[in-house]
């Protein structure tokens, strides 16, 4: 018990980290660039990061399943991490190309500067090995390199972005968080002996595709409900509207950084579980979902007093979009936080990874019904009715499959 409080512990400062950098970047372009800039560089750094699940493309979570329960057989872990590497820089390329043309067709060309550093950042982003030391539980590595360059990358963003226009400067800060996040993580692997170069092996590359893309669908119609809808409201709504969106998506998603590390530790935990039996995970899975609602909702009543506070300090004067889509944002914190258990916890660990594609996909779909609608408030509302149908829709399959499994045990 002592060895998981401090493993959550190490998780939960690593995530702090990983969280508290978009909030001050949220501020400090909010405060510098206005409403309207921190709208369009919101809608590069938001399309990156949905991006980003198609190049993720679910290896992250089938490369856990593959090496935690695995974790001594040292070639087959080090195959498994060069070969998801190889895959998504494989498919980062493809994503650029596309992405890219249709950035150039919809946006000015007088961004093109900005297009080439959300390219950076991606790149940085398939090269990622997070998901890798989680599986080792290597959290302290984890969390001495995210401090350490996230801190660096605060310093590094008062120094590009200090007056309004300096857009490029604010997208190439992250750029370059990515990028040596990525590279100082691929030294540590070879420094402590966790990876080492392997022949690139385009059948296993084609394998783990295959495995992936459920996971991928539903990682990507989740996605929507995230970066992917700011990113979609960027094509149909005002700036300013996309930049209160954007608030509203930080603030959240930092309220939701208090429960990765039970999220992450579960997702592990439960699936060294699942293939000794279901009674042992669902048990593990029934502690996970106390604990997260506890969080969850102190982080609600924290986010629905601060609401107003917050939007008024981002953006200089009182913004009621921002504060409103903040508090329809808050909301949804406690069902998200469900039905990530349900789902990307334990229905994937579960082998189930259809149904929880399929949960995501009606769920993106009455959340791109609803934000269509392009209200001012339709982001927000939007992101409530999809969290309620994913955490339903993840509850009635996780269900079923545990009576299933129960059965054929009796």
């Amino acid at each position: 018990m002592k060895q998981t409080l401090q493993k959550l512990a190490e998780l939960a400062l690593t995530h702090l980290a990983t969280f508290a950098f978009p909030l001050v970047f949220a501020v400090v372009c909010g405060r510098t660039l206005g409403l309207h800039d921190y709208g369009v560089v919101s809608i590069y750094t938001a399309l990156c990061a949905f991006l980003g699940v198609v190049v993720e493309f679910g290896f992250d979570w089938h490369g856990i399943r593959e090496v935690s329960p695995a974790r001594h057989q040292r070639q087959h872990c080090h195959r498994v991490v060069w070969n998801i590497t190889a895959a998504r820089l494989l498919v980062c390329a493809a994503v650029w190309v596309v992405g890219g043309a249709v950035l150039l067709m919809r946006r000015p060309w007088s961004e093109i500067p900005l297009m080439w550093a959300a390219g950076a950042f991606m790149v940085g982003f398939a090269l990622d090995t997070s998901w890798y030391l989680r599986a080792h539980e290597r959290i302290r590595t984890m969390l001495a390199i995210t401090v350490s360059i996230r801190v660096a990358g605060v310093g590094l963003l008062f120094w590009l972005v200090r007056e309004p226009g300096d857009l490029l400067g604010a997208v190439w800060c992250y750029a370059v968080i990515s990028l040596t996040t990525s590279a100082v993580s691929w030294w540590v692997l070879w420094r402590q002996g966790l990876a080492s170069r392997q022949r690139t092996d385009l059948r296993y590359i084609v394998h783990l595709m295959r495995q992936a893309w459920v996971i991928l669908l539903g990682n990507l119609n989740g996605a929507l409900l995230t970066n992917g809808g700011v990113a979609l409201l960027g094509m149909i709504a005002s700036p300013e509207t996309v930049g209160a969106a954007n608030l509203a998506l930080r603030v959240k998603m930092a309220g939701q950084a208090l429960l990765l590390p039970l999220n992450q530790l579960a997702y592990v935990r439960i699936t060294a579980l699942a293939p000794q039996g279901t009674q042992a995970a669902v048990a593990l899975a029934r502690k996970a979902l106390v604990a997260l609602m506890v969080v969850a909702v102190g982080a609600v009543v924290v986010l629905l007093f601060s609401a107003g506070m917050i939007s008024t300090a981002v953006f200089k004067v009182p913004t009621p979009l921002a504060e409103s889509l903040i508090l329809l944002a808050a909301l949804s914190i406690p069902m998200n936080a469900a039905s990530n258990l349900f789902g990307m916890q334990c229905l994937i660990a579960f082998g189930a990874e259809r149904a929880y594609a399929l949960a995501l996909v009606c769920a993106s779909a009455v959340f791109a019904a609803l934000l269509l609608r392009q209200g001012g408030l339709s982001y927000g509302w939007a992101l409530v009715a999809a969290e309620t149908c994913t955490l339903v829709l993840t509850a009635l399959c996780l269900r079923h499959i545990v009576a299933q499994r129960s059965l054929r045990l009796a």
